[in-house]
């Protein structure tokens, strides 16, 4: 009789007491994979304010077993020894959570994000003489981003990358960018991140009249975001006609700079609205109530919110950045190139006059079942299969 595999995460990033949104797409792949795998998640966070060396939290979540352990970090990083001494605690606590769960004897161990995790991954992966799949999202790997850099970051990442019987990309650019950096592994696969499509689904049709609304979600990192480059946009189209309004919904380190930057403009609370963080039902709801939604990245490793709009009917308009360059099209959105303002201008011109025009059903059927928890969560565990099958040993070790 065949049982459940049993697969060790090991992410980088995670939702922790002190902020529940880093690592919100690796909680969905686990939890996306529960049917027909047993998991376990170990996830090591720093903290200066741990009043023990280590403190570890132990949960169900979604049929997911999540062990978190928080150490305490050295305030003196400006110096080697500071940073080697954190590093130190940062693998004592992966090991020492390791052996704490030693009667779960996983098939495969899945790393999310490299490079840290993955060496860790490979070493439990050796030992264990079992497959490791390592799943990148990080957005260093792109020459806008440039932050891919250090001859032993690169030698480490290089060498774990060859090793994993696996790598995953969640878009075909990141996997492009990966590649480019000489990063390659005979098994190169591209699986999409989960959306949350019982969620962010579309509402029933209104016939909508009046000012048109569009929707910026984002993290409010500019860099990456480009949310300074959109409000010039705005700005502009605001002065070709003034029949809308913008929500910038999300937080982050830039936020408050953006909101001046708005008001340099003089565009705040006239043309843009900034509503800070939505969750749960807010942010379908938010969606639902628009006209489309924009993203206006330099540079993304997926795009989720493009998913998710897209899944609430909502059409698009995007800079052909990750997930966005394969999904847009003209039933759906418009495409435009990063980090061209003028370009941006006419598109979201063009879009206020013709969003009203889409059909809900239409564009959410555009995105189909392709980003569902079930339809991701098969493809992962199709991967597992492969590759236990072609391990040593790996035809006994998904039966009793």
């Amino acid at each position: 009789m065949d049982r459940k595999l049993r697969v060790l995460f090991l992410p980088k990033w995670y939702p922790n007491r002190y902020d529940p949104m880093p690592g919100l797409f690796i909680q969905r792949q686990a939890e996306a994979i529960t049917p027909w795998c047993d998991v376990a998640l170990i996830y090591v966070h720093p903290d200066p304010h741990c009043p023990n060396r280590i403190e570890v939290e132990f949960s169900e979540e979604n049929e997911v077993r999540v062990l978190r352990v928080y150490y305490k970090v050295s305030d003196n990083t400006s110096s080697f020894a500071g940073r080697a001494l954190n590093l130190w605690r940062f693998y004592r606590a992966h090991r020492k959570a390791f052996h704490s769960i030693r009667e779960f004897s996983p098939d495969l161990v899945h790393a999310h994000i490299l490079t840290r995790m993955g060496l860790i991954g490979w070493r439990i992966s050796n030992k264990s003489r079992i497959p490791l799949v390592i799943s990148e999202h990080w957005s260093r790997y792109f020459a806008e981003n440039n932050t891919y850099r250090g001859w032993l970051r690169k030698l480490a990442t290089g060498f774990v990358v060859k090793r994993a019987a696996a790598v995953v990309a969640v878009s075909g650019p990141l996997q492009t960018a990966m590649q480019q950096c000489g990063l390659n592994n005979p098994n190169f696969v591209v699986i999409p991140n989960v959306a949350d499509t019982t969620l962010f689904t579309a509402a029933s049709p209104v016939k909508k009249t009046g000012v048109k609304t569009m929707v910026h979600i984002s993290c409010f990192e500019d860099k990456s975001k480009n949310i300074s480059g959109f409000l010039r946009s705005v700005k502009e189209l605001s002065l070709l006609r003034q029949d809308f309004s913008c929500l910038m919904a999300g937080e982050g380190p830039d936020w408050y700079d953006m909101r001046e930057y708005a008001g340099f403009l003089g565009i705040l609370d006239t043309f843009v609205q900034f509503t800070g963080v939505k969750t749960g039902s807010e942010l379908p709801m938010m969606l639902n109530s628009s006209d489309f939604s924009v993203l206006s990245s330099r540079y993304e490793t997926f795009g989720t919110v493009v998913i998710e709009s897209l899944a609430c009917g909502v059409p698009v308009v995007a800079t052909a950045t990750g997930i966005a360059k394969e999904v847009i099209g003209a039933g759906n959105g418009l495409l435009v190139p990063p980090g061209d303002e003028k370009a941006m201008t006419e598109a979201l011109f063009r879009m206020l006059d013709t969003c009203r025009d889409y059909d809900k059903e239409t564009v959410r059927q555009s995105i189909s079942d392709k980003f569902s928890k079930e339809t991701v969560g098969k493809q992962i565990v199709a991967l597992y299969h492969d590759l236990l099958a072609t391990s040593p040993g790996g035809a006994t070790r998904s039966a009793h």
